[in-house]
């Protein structure tokens, strides 16, 4: 496993022992839960991102066609 290094402070560092602790893990292992889980909401935000711009394009194809219906049946033919 590849090394990495970070600075904390006094009280970073604290938190992170009492998680770790908490957790029954390592420091390593709280950092490595903590940006997996980070990528993984970042992942989940993109997504919601892609589908509510999916919703909105559907949702104006659907007043569009909504709007020729009614055009259509209100032209007296």
């Amino acid at each position: 496993m590849k090394t990495v290094t970070i600075k904390a402070d006094a009280k970073f560092d604290m938190l992170l022992s009492r998680l770790a602790k908490r957790l029954s893990t390592t420091k390593s292992g709280v950092i490595r839960d903590a940006v997996r889980n980070y990528q993984q909401h970042l992942d989940r935000e993109a997504l919601r991102k892609r589908i509510r711009a999916a919703s909105l394009k559907t949702r104006k194809q659907a007043l569009n066609a909504s709007a020729d219906f009614d055009a259509a049946s209100t032209d007296g033919l």
